[in-house]
């Protein structure tokens, strides 16, 4: 666990911000952060807790329709903290999928989609060439989403800013200011912004790219834990000029399938 207090970063006064990393379609462990986040808060009382998710909610993991529901469920379930969610690029290539098949993200069933689509109960033929299956997989995926899933995407931020810290998904491309940065960017760099120790006018708080444990630097802190490797889930606690972290480790469960 990581933990670092840095005056020239702060969250404004009263404000506690809980960053959770990568969820990538693992429900259980998300509501297990939920309900650390809840007996922290409890535990520590403030008056504006916040709780920021950096993207890549869905593929991959067995549960994505299942995490989609209950982070749209949060805002009824926990009305005393405000939730912010940023757009990673696994929910933008969704999205892009199921607008044009044929398009620039028809590989992103190879990204773990696939896994996504079984959560909708849509369901490839393994023995068949994805690529034939394309506009049959997306025609049946756009059945199959609810109405208020889709709005839900569709409405997700790129970026939020509290005090001198910045929340992306990916990154940022350093020197340019933040209102000129561009969505690809925003949910996609990696070359040039992690290799690369420039301060930037806000401290970074990113996912995107796994590490296996937080990622605490000067510029940026890394929540991306790499729970679909097996690893663990983490949020980043930022309150003041504090960071700590709090982390839910994989749990056990039934191997997923995408055969139906």
């Amino acid at each position: 666990m990581g933990s670092e207090n840095n005056p020239q970063y702060k969250i404004p006064e009263g404000t506690r911000i809980y960053a959770i990393g990568d969820v990538h379609g693992y429900v259980h462990e998300l509501e297990a952060m939920h309900r650390l986040i809840e007996a922290d808060i409890e535990a520590n009382p403030v008056d504006d807790p916040q709780i920021v998710y950096i993207g890549d909610y869905i593929d991959r993991g067995p549960e994505s329709a299942q995490v989609i529901q209950c982070l749209m469920d949060r805002e009824l379930n926990a009305p005393h903290i405000q939730h912010r969610f940023l757009m990673g690029n696994h929910e933008n290539a969704m999205i892009e999928f199921m607008k044009s098949p044929q398009g620039p993200r028809k590989d992103w069933l190879d990204w773990g989609g696939i896994y996504a689509l079984a959560s909708y109960d849509v369901y490839a033929d393994m023995d068949k060439p994805l690529s034939g299956q394309v506009e049959m997989l997306a025609d049946k995926l756009k059945e199959k989403v609810p109405a208020a899933h889709m709005e839900f995407l569709n409405n997700l931020d790129l970026m939020y800013v509290c005090g001198d810290y910045v929340f992306v998904h990916a990154g940022i491309v350093p020197h340019v200011p933040l209102h000129k940065q561009k969505k690809q960017d925003l949910i996609m760099i990696r070359q040039g912004f992690l290799d690369n120790d420039i301060i930037h006018e806000k401290r970074v708080v990113h996912g995107h790219t796994s590490v296996s444990e937080i990622e605490i630097k000067p510029s940026r802190i890394n929540v991306d834990t790499g729970l679909y490797f097996g690893r663990h889930l983490t949020a980043a606690v930022l309150e003041g000029d504090a960071v700590r972290d709090l982390r839910v480790n994989m749990m056990p469960r039934r191997p997923s399938s995408v055969l139906g």
